[in-house]
């Protein structure tokens, strides 16, 4: 989430406006929808206050009016007076929330329909391109092309493009490339390329450290016991144990390194 730091020239024209605007979005960042909201509805006429309140109607459960939110999130989406950072944040969410109704039509019915939101992502796309907009809108497109048997070898592709062609900041591509790495092994058992997305996405490190050592440990189990190749399963096993000796799957990288001839424990 990056609204908390995103320029408030909406409020800036509105006397004691700003700190509330900055308030309401560093509430909605850490997830305090409560007050969020509270913080949003006195500033109804900004555009920081807008859409803090649509995007606490569509993900506040406790108090969700999701038809409402939605119209609010478009309102400033469609509208190229909204400042950027704002109209990004509009678009995504309210692509994704069209995209999750749609995957219950049971609950939802027919109000999936009221927006489309593979039309909504691309646009999100040619806004900000290389950017962690167009990032997340291209993660909730490209997964669900995977998971269509129709359009999955040709979503492979695209994805493989997007990695190729991406002129944003890399670091924000770990995500996808662990969406690569499961989908690579779920759809074609393809545990070479699997590896590569892996690796690649350690290297450059994912934002949580329990990914970072999760996917540490299966990047050494792939190239030992899916692709055989020692000297990159050695290289990844000693890694783990260097950088996380006490955890819970030290002792089975110890016994695959003994497996390898590799003696147990980096010293």
């Amino acid at each position: 989430m990056t609204l908390a730091g995103a320029g408030l020239a909406g409020a800036d024209s509105v006397p004691d406006a700003k700190g509330t605007a900055s308030a309401a979005l560093k509430a909605y960042a850490a997830m305090d929808y409560a007050q969020a909201g509270k913080l949003a509805r006195t500033i109804p006429h900004t555009p920081e206050g807008r859409l803090v309140s649509g995007l606490c109607d569509v993900y506040d459960r406790t108090r969700q009016d999701i038809r409402r939110g939605q119209l609010t999130l478009a309102e400033l989406f469609y509208n190229d007076k909204t400042p950027l950072p704002y109209r990004l944040e509009a678009g995504v969410a309210l692509g994704r929330t069209t995209q999750l109704m749609k995957e219950r039509r049971d609950l939802y019915r027919d109000a999936a329909d009221r927006y489309d939101h593979v039309k909504i992502f691309e646009a999100v796309r040619k806004l900000a391109p290389g950017s962690s907009a167009d990032r997340n809108a291209f993660f909730y497109l490209i997964r669900e092309r995977l998971e269509n048997p129709e359009q999955a070898d040709a979503a492979f592709e695209e994805l493989e493009t997007f990695f190729r062609d991406f002129r944003g900041d890399r670091k924000l591509l770990p995500p996808l490339h662990l969406l690569a790495e499961y989908e690579y092994i779920r759809l074609r058992r393809d545990y070479k390329n699997a590896a590569r997305h892996l690796m690649e996405g350690y290297e450059i490190g994912f934002a949580n450290p329990n990914e970072n050592r999760g996917g540490l440990f299966r990047l050494a189990f792939l190239f030992h016991k899916k692709l055989n190749d020692k000297p990159m399963a050695v290289k990844y096993f000693k890694e783990y144990l260097k950088r996380y000796p006490y955890s819970g799957q030290a002792v089975v990288a110890r016994r695959f390194l003994e497996d390898l001839g590799e003696g147990g424990a980096e010293k």
